[in-house]
């Protein structure tokens, strides 16, 4: 068997390769047909060293170990030639054909991709003991070495000096000076050195953002490139981005992360082959907690109109025409744009005339989270506006006043008034000419009988029809009135149906935000939290963004809520900060959605008492 395994060797160092003039990217996977219970090894390996790798999200399957990056030197044809690659050990989570998506990297300017890869995956395998050590990517040299030189590596391996030095979970900050609403960005990756390799990699405690609004910026796959750090060069891997707005001034502290970490490091010996040997072991690492320096805004010169808006901004205020008919409709566009606080930033309402008939607005915008600038895009809101009657109506200049980070002052944009020119239709009632007051008061005295008239002969009462009309009303309109009773009891007698109503409605008020966001994990939950904060704020009269969880609860059993109430709160709270995590499905969600509404039903109802 060892001659076997030193010729495999010679003949892949003896053949012939393809020109090196060509750049080469493929994917390697040590089997391609396995049990649900084997693992296998995927490499990504190119010809010349690239840039910018990003490997597949690996649906389907769970990674045990990797990245390990490598670099292999070979002669082929008397000509020398590098090799680089990036492996992985994979073990699939179901059965059936999975397929491994493809890796990119980039090469003098160009983006390569690999092809995708599919693995048959069939029923769970019984594995000897040779087998389960193979499906351990760094067991087979043991093996042979225990075959052919009838030895065995010691088991406990001796820890070299400065171990765990390669590995640097880091957070930075976009600024750690800021005002009060203004954005900052916060980014927490990994450093790996050239020698340090990880197996797997879990969260152990996530930063809570507490005293801030947040933002995590979704990540559709992990990225692996090369950074800096100290003068020394790592790879890197970015594991969360989130935008964050201090709501609170003075010093404010961002929380670390920590993860815990199955690391790879060199045991201090070697195999049969020269190589070192590499062991694993588990260890906590911690980006460290930073700090913020928030500046309250100024209050003088502070405009009466200011309602928070932070940042550097444009407005303006349109209409879509100035010139219809009564009961036509206009569209009236209130926009806001640039960076800053966007999404908590309240836009001014338009006033007008008693004439124009203004409906609630459509709220619309395009605002993207992102390393930058923290909060860019606009925000808009679209008013229906029908005017009743006739005439030439004026909306009034709106006025946006924001605080700018820039100048470190306040500015505020008047937009220019809006005449509208309504040509037909009827005339304002005021337009109509007025009764004097003689005319009243002429009106109001005793005038004569008029003898012109004449009465019909006969009675009076039995002759009218509507004498009988009146008469047989009641008679119809008691058993209405019977039928509309036992309706009335009927529906009160409904208590599960009349209760899924008051859900509703109260689900309707608080939760519409987080609603239309099922389906968008980080976005749902992240509203669904704010909500939930929102409704005891109004309920409780309570700044919530002050107050961690232990003081929510002080206060809701201080209003006799109960305890399981409480508990569906926390549990509530812990999932929606730990969703940016997990994977959640829309089913999920709308189970939280769920409980949420009958949580807030049932808080209510306590209240109320």
């Amino acid at each position: 068997m060892f001659v076997k395994h030193f010729l495999y060797t010679f003949l892949a160092l003896c053949t012939s390769a393809v020109s090196l003039a060509q750049f080469q990217f493929r994917t390697e996977v040590s089997r391609q047909s396995i049990g649900i219970n084997e693992r296998i090894e995927v490499k990504f390996t190119m010809n010349e060293k690239g840039s910018n790798f990003k490997f597949p999200s690996f649906q389907n399957f769970d990674v045990v170990a990797g990245p390990m990056q490598s670099q292999n030197y070979m002669w082929v044809n008397g000509e020398s030639r590098n090799e680089f690659s990036f492996s992985f050990v994979v073990q699939p989570q179901k059965k059936g054909d999975l397929t491994i998506g493809p890796a990119s990297v980039e090469y003098q300017g160009k983006v390569y991709k690999t092809q995708p890869v599919t693995i048959k995956v069939g029923d769970a395998v019984q594995e000897d003991p040779r087998q389960q050590r193979r499906n351990d990517p760094f067991a087979r040299m043991r093996e042979i070495e225990e075959e052919f030189f009838g030895r065995r590596q010691q088991q406990q391996p001796q820890t070299p000096q400065n171990v765990g030095t390669g590995i640097h979970v880091v957070a930075k900050v976009s600024k750690t000076n800021v005002y009060l609403n203004e954005p900052v960005t916060v980014e927490y990756g990994l450093y790996l050195g050239a020698d340090a390799g990880i197996s797997s990699m879990g969260v152990k405690n996530a930063p809570k953002y507490e005293n801030f609004w947040n933002h995590t910026i979704e990540q559709k796959e992990m990225q692996l490139s090369e950074a800096t750090l100290n003068g020394k060069v790592y790879r890197y891997l970015p594991l969360q981005k989130a935008v964050l707005l201090p709501q609170k001034d003075g010093t404010l502290k961002i929380d670390p992360l920590e993860l815990e970490i199955d690391e790879q490091y060199f045991t201090g010996r070697e195999d049969v082959f020269g190589r070192r040997e590499i062991g694993n072991r588990k260890k906590i690492y911690s980006s460290g907690s930073k700090t913020l320096q928030v500046k309250s805004l100024p209050l003088d010169k502070q405009p009466a109109d200011f309602t928070g808006a932070v940042g550097t901004y444009t407005f303006s205020a349109k209409a879509n025409k100035t010139k219809l008919k009564a009961n036509e409709t206009l569209e009236l566009t209130v926009t806001v744009q640039g960076k800053g606080n966007l999404d908590l930033l309240t836009l001014p309402k338009p006033v007008t005339p008693n004439a124009l008939e203004l409906y609630d607005p459509e709220k619309l915008g395009k605002v993207s989270k992102n390393m930058s600038s923290g909060m860019e895009g606009t925000k808009t809101e679209k008013y229906v506006i029908v005017p009743q009657y006739k005439g030439t109506y004026t909306i009034e200049p709106l006025l946006f006043s924001y605080f700018d980070v820039i100048s470190k002052s306040y500015k505020t944009i008047t937009t220019d008034s809006i005449t509208i020119e309504v040509t037909e239709g009827p005339e304002l009632p005021t337009n109509k000419p007025q009764t004097t007051a003689n005319e009243i008061a002429n009106k109001q005295e005793m005038q004569p009988l008029d003898k012109t008239i004449v009465w019909n002969e006969g009675n009076f009462l039995t002759e009218n029809n509507s004498f009988y009309a009146w008469w047989l009303l009641p008679l119809v309109l008691l058993p209405i009135a019977f039928v509309t009773r036992n309706q009335i009891e009927k529906n009160a007698g409904n208590t599960e149906g009349n209760r899924l109503k008051a859900t509703n409605k109260l689900a309707k008020k608080y939760l519409s935000a987080a609603k239309t966001k099922i389906g968008n994990k980080e976005a749902f939950y992240e509203a669904l939290e704010r909500c939930m904060h929102n409704y005891l704020k109004a309920r409780l009269k309570i700044e919530t963004s002050e107050m961690s969880n232990e003081t929510i609860t002080e206060l809701l059993e201080h209003h006799q809520i109960s305890t399981e109430d409480i508990s569906t709160f926390m549990q509530l709270k812990t999932t929606c900060e730990m969703a940016r995590y997990a994977q959640m499905d829309i089913q999920t969600m709308q189970n939280d959605y769920d409980l949420a509404a009958q949580w807030i039903n049932s808080i209510d109802k306590q209240l109320k008492k």
